[in-house]
C-alpha cells in the first residue's frame, strides 16, 4: 500500500479535491484539538486529482517525515489515540444536479449513505435509497442500492462534481482498532461516476 499510495500519484481528474478537517462545528467530526493536543487543521488528501497528503498522528508523521495533521483520536481515555478521520470532504464543483443528469439515458441516482466497508483497493457501500434516471430525468424509486468496485478506478471515473455541498451526518462513525463508533462526519456534493458497479435494487 505504501507504493500504491505514493504521494504525487494521480487518482482522479482535475476537478477532484478531497480533504479531512476538524472544521464545521455543526458536524460530529468537529474537533479543535486531537487527543495528542495537536490543533486540528485542514489536511488535503487529494488536490486537483493528485494524491498530496495523508492523515497523521505525532508518531506516524515522525515515521514518514510528513506534517502532523491532528488526527490522533481515541474513543475514550481507556484507548490509545490512533489515526482517525474527522470530517472528510469532497470539495464542491460547479455543476448543478440538472446539468449532471440531463444527458444520461439510463442511470441511477444514489441518495445518502447506509454504511459500508473497504478491503484494500475494493469497497462496497449502501445508499439509503435511490432513483432511476431515465432520459435525463429522475424516475422511479429503487431500494437496496449498493455501489461497489475498485476505489482507484471509481475515483478516476468521477467526471462531474456538483455545487450542492451537504453534510452526511449520522449516528455511526469510524470503526478502527476496536474503537467504535468514533464520531465522524462527511461533507459531499453530488458527484457523477461513469461505469460504477451497482448491486441490489428492487
Amino acid at each position: 500500500m505504501a507504493e500504491t499510495m505514493k504521494l504525487g500519484r494521480r487518482l482522479g481528474r482535475d476537478i477532484l479535491t478531497i480533504y479531512d478537517t476538524g472544521e464545521y462545528p455543526e458536524n460530529r467530526g468537529y474537533l479543535k484539538y486531537d487527543d495528542e493536543g495537536v490543533p486540528t487543521r485542514r489536511a488535503y488528501l487529494v488536490k486537483d486529482g493528485i494524491l498530496v497528503g495523508r492523515l497523521h498522528s505525532r508518531e506516524t508523521a515522525g515515521i514518514m517525515g510528513e506534517p502532523i495533521t491532528g488526527n490522533a483520536r481515541a474513543l475514550n481515555y481507556t484507548f490509545p489515540p490512533i489515526v482517525r478521520m474527522r470530517n472528510t470532504c469532497i470539495a464542491p464543483g460547479e455543476a448543478s444536479l440538472e446539468d449532471m443528469i440531463k444527458d444520461i439515458d439510463l442511470g441511477l441516482y444514489a441518495v445518502g449513505s447506509g454504511g459500508g466497508q473497504t478491503n484494500g483497493e475494493m469497497f462496497n457501500f449502501m445508499a439509503r435509497h435511490g432513483f432511476m434516471i431515465r432520459d435525463g430525468k429522475i424516475a422511479e424509486l429503487v431500494k437496496d442500492v449498493k455501489l461497489m468496485g475498485n476505489v482507484f478506478t471509481t475515483l478516476e471515473n468521477i467526471d462531474m462534481i456538483g455545487n450542492d455541498l451537504k453534510a452526511r451526518d449520522g449516528a455511526g462513525g469510524c470503526g478502527k482498532g476496536g474503537q467504535s463508533p468514533l464520531p465522524t462526519s462527511g461533507l459531499c456534493p453530488s458527484i457523477r461516476i461513469q461505469n460504477v458497479i451497482v448491486g441490489g435494487g428492487k
